[in-house]
């Protein structure tokens, strides 16, 4: 409360102090903070550290198609024809049990593993970009981490290079230490910031959010959010893919089937107990070897099979366009809010502008109180209306 006093005296300081007639009392009101024994603000809680992510340019609708491809290790076959394909501004997570594919279905993307038959072909203008926890290569050991993450093709202000690392746990002198004596964590803590600061139109994402702390997540998921390109990842984080999975792809002992849907919808027409054992729900490569032959591959799915997914397909695009109607209808009743709360803004700044309300007994404080509450509740309402228009804008 005294600090709102304080800031209500030198309010009326800074606004009259220029005009003659209110020098005085302006000086006085000065002089009236000065006199107080000043209390101790309360520390304000920790905050998730924010930026605006680096936009990648933009790829042409299809950005990266794989054909009829092959891909086995020895004598256990992963894929065998399998056809897959990603349009711009989907985030599309992979799941399904360990040892199904998904590592393999990432990496094949990313072109790490080379197609042993069939095609990896990328859209126009599409640029691919992959991290994993052991993709550590993109580090040169003799730079300290603020020159690791300096060093893009493209200029970074070292602000902005200092506030991601700072999301991600490099605070203070940690950006000057060596890329050499850094932990395994850290190492792909800084090779995840080089990716986010220089972000491709596809990001290829193998469990980002390991070594992160709950801020640093925090931060990523927002990162994310407002990320143009296309997405593709692997994560074990229910809060994380929640947050930012649109479509979701089951992968189980090499065979694909798509959701287009949030992860809830995923939950759904999966028939899942919970939301985090239908992760790993499905049938391993090994599993498959041990339940058949070593060399048997993934089956072409029959007519019950294709038929069962082109009405999982139709309901997907009937949700979607109902999801669409929504943000619109959410999108002008913000804009409304938002009007409505600017002009409560004005009324209040104006009535600021009245000395009566700093006399004894005057509103000045009520008013100052009132007005922070609105521009809380703006700030609120204008980053909803962000959120929901840039998701709106990706997938137009």
């Amino acid at each position: 409360n005294q600090q709102k006093e304080i800031a209500s005296l030198q309010l009326f300081a800074d606004r009259f102090r220029a005009k003659a007639s209110k020098a005085s009392q302006a000086q006085s009101k000065l002089k009236q903070i000065d006199r107080m024994e000043k209390i101790a603000a309360p520390v304000a809680r920790g905050k998730t550290i924010k930026f605006h992510f680096p936009q990648p340019v933009r790829s042409g609708l299809r950005v990266i198609t794989l054909k009829d491809v092959d891909h086995a290790y020895g004598d256990l076959v992963v894929y065998r024809g399998m056809q897959f394909h990603a349009e711009r501004g989907q985030r599309t997570v992979l799941v399904g049990p360990n040892g199904a594919g998904k590592s393999t279905l990432l990496k094949l993307l990313a072109g790490v593993l080379p197609v042993q038959h069939g095609t990896r072909e990328l859209g126009h203008n599409a640029r691919a970009g992959y991290f994993s926890q052991n993709r550590i290569d993109v580090l040169n050991p003799k730079h300290t981490v603020l020159e690791s993450a300096l060093d893009a093709p493209k200029p970074v202000p070292e602000q902005t290079a200092r506030t991601v690392l700072g999301s991600f746990l490099f605070r203070g002198d940690d950006v000057f230490k060596s890329v050499a004596v850094l932990s395994g964590g850290e190492k792909s803590r800084l090779a995840l910031v080089k990716l986010l600061l220089d972000p491709p139109n596809l990001l290829l994402m193998d469990e980002p959010t390991t070594h992160l702390d709950v801020g640093s997540i925090d931060a990523l998921i927002g990162a994310l959010k407002q990320y143009h390109g296309t997405l593709i990842f692997i994560s074990h984080d229910v809060h994380f893919i929640r947050a930012i999975a649109t479509s979701v792809l089951h992968i189980t002992a090499g065979r694909l089937t798509p959701y287009p849907g949030d992860y809830d919808y995923y939950l759904d027409k999966s028939k899942a107990t919970s939301a985090r054992t239908a992760l790993t729900a499905g049938q391993s490569l090994q599993d498959r070897r041990s339940n058949g032959s070593k060399t048997s591959a993934p089956r072409a799915p029959g007519l019950r099979e294709q038929k069962a997914q082109k009405r999982l397909e139709a309901e997907a695009r009937n949700a979607i366009a109902k999801a669409k109607r929504e943000k619109e209808k959410r999108v002008h009743e913000l804009e409304m809010k938002i009007a409505a709360l600017e002009g409560q803004q004005k009324e209040l700044a104006a009535a600021l502008e009245d000395p009566a309300a700093y006399e004894p007994g005057g509103r000045a404080i009520a008013i100052n109180r009132d007005l922070s509450a609105v521009a809380d509740n703006l700030a609120r309402l204008t980053a909803e209306w962000e959120s929901v228009t840039a998701s709106a804008t990706v997938h137009s």
